[in-house]
């Protein structure tokens, strides 16, 4: 998702957001204001820009910039830029410097403009300088489109060019205005979202309602522009939402019938159907759209196909995009690495998404990366490891595009980013999970050869989806059990397991909560507590990719997080992973945390003990008898 300065788009999955760089008027002399950027009543942003008329007549723009967010509820992050702009009496650009500081990307671009062309120098964090030359003529900056539109409102309907530091990139707008008068001029402006502006005649902004987002930016004063908190971005943001009824454990669904509705926006715009979703019916009255999907899982890919196939597809799976970076040499080099001498396109796949899965950790960063960033800062959400697995599949030869949709985890459906390549077919493959998609798991809304081809339909998907299933067939499932509590043992029918306390004075529940199953052991002991979490992952998944991913998310959002100890653990006689970290309570006490891991099949049981450092140690004996009590029901 890229980001310009007046809007910076964040999404969990492959999640994003918009940070907008609103655009100000010209005065005769220094003046400067302030806007606040808010969603559904939380204000999260804000800026301020000053704006100064230098001797030579020319016009500076001086910006701060910030934007708190926590993305998916799982990660709060701040986004600082500031800067300025210089342009002459005209509007026309003349000089730049930008930084702009994320959670793992700081960039620093400065820009001299002459003769129709922009001169660059691009530099990040610890990286070496790059020079970059971009045509610039008929070119705006982003922060003097305001009065562009009002010096030009006359002609209800016209282009303009802005120029897009952050992605270095050139957008082309559509303006339409919707009215003006002596006062004031209302005007829609489209690039991939839709936004309303409201501005003066002198051409400074009063307000900008961010259509499809539900958010909006106004003019107001320093007080308040500066009162900001983060923003949950799990609010729909992200296209999370929640089906009344849930899959115990979706990895081992053979076939669903899935019900999508939103509003207004024609069929067409999606590309619903593939080798393993099918329309069974769709609806639409009053503009309200509805889809019915059957999910099944498809065919195994084919391992010995041709070669030459595989270029049947066209050459726009092949190049290169803002993201997507086959021809990068460092891209180059680490796909040698990976593919050696395997021909099989299949082979090639499955061990570029292995590798992909296994060296890039889970991180919800606000910003996206590009394939060479994610390979060498090897973190990112879903969108970095869709972006550098079609990178690198694409160096190899392989036809790739990028596939936007929702992933269902934890009793939800979250907007969601991976790719698909050709084999014989297109074929879903998820580099977050390391795996080739089957069953519905992953339900697919649009696929593109580009990143940004996805974002337009995606933004218009923001608080307008449904998503409900109706029906679903579950393999391999235990017959002739019964969830419970009986005796002080628990037993789990959906996961096939049970599990006892150490004693009678250990009291025990079930808890439900957004499709996530837990089971809670508490002694009459203060601050103690057992809990073992069922979950589904796709078979193959690395305990070791999901504990990290788990402590990097842990690790931001508890107070003195500290890893203690990391080893190997065995349950049933199977091995599982454990880790061991301390952490402050709410009284300020040291918390000690112990997680263990098992994966079986499609099946992860997340071990926990809890205790007050000066407790845990006396308290290991139990946790291992009740470690003991656990047993795989086959």
């Amino acid at each position: 998702m890229t980001v310009n300065k007046r809007q910076r788009l964040f999404r969990y999955s492959s999640l994003v957001l918009i940070l907008f760089l609103c655009q100000s008027s010209l005065f005769s002399q220094t003046r400067d204001y302030w806007m606040k950027t808010e969603r559904k009543g939380t204000g999260y942003g804000y800026q301020h820009i000053i704006i100064t008329k230098l001797p030579d007549g020319n016009l500076r723009y001086d910006y701060d910039q910030r934007i708190k967010t926590d993305v998916a509820g799982l990660n709060p992050q701040e986004i600082s830029q500031s800067g300025f702009y210089v342009v002459d009496s005209d509007l026309r650009p003349l000089s730049l410097e930008i930084r702009t500081k994320f959670q793992v990307k700081e960039t620093h671009v400065v820009g001299q403009c002459a003769n129709d062309m922009m001169t660059l120098t691009v530099q990040e964090k610890d990286g070496q300088p790059e020079k970059r030359k971009i045509s610039f003529g008929d070119v705006y900056f982003d922060v003097v489109l305001a009065e562009l539109i009002a010096r030009q409102a006359g002609q209800k309907s016209f282009r303009l060019n802005i120029f897009d530091p952050s992605d270095i990139k050139i957008n082309s707008m559509q303006v339409e205005i919707l009215r003006a008068d002596d006062k004031e001029i209302e005007a829609s402006v489209k690039d991939m979202i839709t936004s309303r502006y409201r501005i003066a005649r002198g051409g400074q902004i009063q307000e900008i309602q961010f259509i499809e987002l539900g958010s909006r930016a106004y003019l107001t004063d320093a007080e308040d522009a500066q009162n900001i908190t983060y923003l949950n971005t799990a609010d729909g943001y992200t296209l999370t939402v929640r089906s009344r009824k849930s899959f115990p454990n979706v990895f081992k669904v053979s076939r669903a019938l899935l019900q999508v509705r939103w509003k207004n926006i024609p069929f067409d715009e999606f590309r619903l159907e593939d080798n393993r979703q099918k329309i069974v019916r769709k609806n639409e009255s009053g503009g309200q759209f509805e889809a019915v999907l059957e999910m099944t899982s498809p065919s195994a890919p084919a391992k010995d196909m041709a070669g030459q196939a595989l270029y049947e597809q066209g050459a726009a799976f092949l190049s290169e995009d803002d993201y997507i970076k086959p021809n990068d040499p460092s891209i180059q080099k680490q796909t040698a690495a990976i593919v050696g001498e395997t021909k099989s396109p299949s082979e090639i796949v499955g061990k570029i998404l292995k590798w992909v899965n296994t060296n890039v950790v889970s991180d919800f960063i606000a910003e996206t990366l590009t394939g060479p960033e994610v390979l060498q800062k090897k973190r990112g959400k879903c969108s970095e490891y869709a972006i550098l697995f079609a990178s690198l599949a694409r160096a190899a030869g392989i036809p790739t595009r990028i596939v936007l949709g929702e992933l269902y985890s934890g009793g939800a459906w979250m907007g969601h980013m991976w790719d698909e390549v050709w084999l014989g077919e297109w074929t879903a493959v998820d580099a977050a999970a390391g795996m080739f998609v089957a069953g519905p798991s992953h339900l697919k809304f649009i696929d593109s050869p580009t990143v940004m081809g996805t974002q337009g339909l995606r933004w218009k998907l923001t608080d307008n989806l449904e998503i409900e299933i109706l029906d679903f067939k579950e393999e391999g499932t235990q017959t002739g059990l019964k969830t419970g509590i009986s005796d002080s043992t628990y037993v789990n029918a959906n996961y096939a397991c049970r599990i006892s306390a150490p004693d009678n004075a250990w009291t025990m529940r079930e808890d439900s909560k957004g499709g996530v199953t837990t089971l809670l052991m508490n002694p009459q002991e203060s601050g103690v507590q057992f809990a073992l979490v069922f979950f589904a992952v796709p078979p193959g998944t690395s305990p070791k990719a999901i504990l990290q991913g788990r402590l990097s998310g842990l690790s931001k959002m508890v107070q003195n997080y500290k890893l203690l100890e990391e080893g190997e653990w065995e349950i049933g006689g199977r091995k599982a992973l454990s880790v061991v970290f301390s952490q402050s309570g709410r009284d300020q006490a040291t918390i000690v945390n112990q997680n263990i891991l098992l994966i079986d099949g499609a099946t992860a049981y997340l071990f926990a003990f809890i205790a007050p450092q000066e407790k845990f140690g006396g308290l290991g004996p139990i946790f291992k008898k009740i470690l003991a009590s656990f047993e795989l029901i086959k």
